[in-house]
């Protein structure tokens, strides 16, 4: 009984753990979601079950981001994590691509700013 919930423990902890932080090693073909988080929330609608957000896929070092749900334009940042350097910025609508190639190895942050709506996510490259 005791193995069966360090099993499920064990488990559960690395699924969680590993849904939040998109990892690309070499030169693979596969996409990663990168996950966003809600920092900052526009006004909420009075009542309203549409909440706009935006996606980014990262695959060979480039990241799609899509911005169509959002209802102004953005301005997205990618940061690397260790020194605090902005890295990228761009104001724009509907979706762009980002190639990182020139960047080396290591966690980087993105920031969707649109309007009163913040959103944040963390990657490697």
């Amino acid at each position: 009984m005791k193995l069966q919930k360090f099993i499920f423990i064990l488990v559960t902890s690395f699924v969680f753990s590993s849904n939040s932080i998109a990892y690309a090693e070499g030169d693979t073909e596969e996409d990663y979601t990168i996950d966003f988080v809600v920092l900052k929330d526009a006004e909420p609608s009075v009542f309203s079950l549409y909440q706009p957000t935006a996606y980014a896929t990262l695959c060979n070092n480039i990241i799609s981001v899509d911005l169509s749900e959002l209802p102004e334009g953005a301005t997205v940042t990618i940061t690397r994590m260790v020194t605090g350097e902005e890295i990228y910025s761009q104001t724009g609508m509907g979706s762009m691509e980002i190639d990182l190639n020139a960047c080396s190895k290591g966690r980087y942050q993105i920031d969707v700013v649109s309007g009163g709506l913040w959103l944040q996510g963390e990657f490697w490259l």
